[in-house]
């Protein structure tokens, strides 16, 4: 094996892909978005374009024998525009470190390890962001479940979209402050909102105090926790109402709103992501900064969250 640098570079670029799925299955929304083949990869572009899938402004009407048509205000060129959001993580390897791993076991366990690192920090700094309302950062951050599934849904943009004057750029935001006695009428009522023919929210995503609530309005009887991979996968999991409610926050984590649900329809939502910039080395070799004894390889990301229907999603906050 010729040196350190080769190693680590050429193990980040054979391992890209593994990468990928530890970051993507590190959080109960992007691990769903897998299942369903809605993570997608674009060959480039300035932004992420979603046509609008749920639009109530519709033209197309009824009609008897010769009546006219209206077609004056068909529209199918508007779509949602997210921006690409790039993201990066540094794999570091200083002088010492390189000249005391001079043999090749060494070498290999301490490139093992740096990646390991590197991936845990990457996959944790994914996962806040995505809980985020995109302002992260200086508004760098993703897009995330704030900002998509918002407690003010009338108010800002979604998309490029102004949502104080487009319906379809909005979600269901319904005020109630949730308690073991009313979860379950709660979430019923709210999942009847964003029901439309046989589509409904299919993933629940709860703070701390609403999962607490939900568990202890189940009885033994009604929860069920059934092995299904999000299980598998690491995440508490409940069945309700036809919903997989998960618990997303905790320890050292950007938490979503005390006693809040947001209610998924994942079927609208993607995770899109650049290639070559999918969690791969930024340059094929490490970089030596003139000043510091010290090489570094960079992972980069470039993505967002998009979603193409808000009115079916909805979120309960107190």
């Amino acid at each position: 094996m010729a040196n350190i640098q080769e190693a680590l570079v050429a193990t980040l670029f054979d391992q890209s892909d593994a990468i990928a799925d530890l970051v993507l299955g590190n959080h109960p929304v992007l691990r769903t978005l897998t299942e369903k083949g809605n993570i997608v990869r674009k060959s480039g572009g300035y932004e992420f374009r979603k046509p609008v899938m749920y639009n109530d402004s519709a033209v197309g009407n009824w009609y008897s024998g010769y009546s006219a048509f209206d077609l004056t205000a068909s529209d199918d060129l508007t779509a949602f525009q997210f921006a690409v959001k790039q993201a990066y993580e540094p794999v570091a390897i200083n002088g010492r470190e390189r000249r005391a791993n001079r043999g090749e076991a060494e070498l290999l366990d301490l490139v093992e390890a740096k990646i390991k690192a590197a991936t845990s920090r990457l996959k944790n700094n994914v996962s806040n962001s995505l809980r985020g309302d995109g302002t992260g950062a200086g508004g760098l951050e993703l897009d995330g479940l704030k900002k998509m599934v918002s407690t003010s849904p009338t108010a800002g943009t979604y998309g490029g979209i102004d949502r104080s004057t487009n319906t379809f750029a909005r979600n269901v935001a319904v005020n109630v402050t949730m308690s073991a006695t009313n979860i379950q009428e709660t979430i019923t009522d709210t999942i009847s909102q964003v029901t439309r023919g046989d589509e409904m929210p299919d993933l629940g995503v709860m703070d701390r105090t609403a999962w607490k609530y939900l568990h202890s309005s189940l009885t033994a009887i009604q929860r069920i926790q059934a092995p299904k991979k999000k299980g598998e996968a690491g995440f508490r999991l409940l069945n309700y109402d036809g919903v997989d409610f998960v618990f997303d926050g905790g320890f050292g984590t950007a938490v979503l709103e005390t006693n809040s649900c947001r209610l998924l329809n994942t079927e609208y939502i993607t995770f899109d992501m650049v290639r070559d910039a999918d969690f791969k080395p930024l340059t094929p070799d490490m970089q030596r900064p003139v000043d510091q004894d010290a090489m570094f390889s960079i992972i980069i990301l470039e993505a967002n969250l998009c979603c193409s229907a808000p009115p079916l999603q909805a979120v309960i906050y107190a």
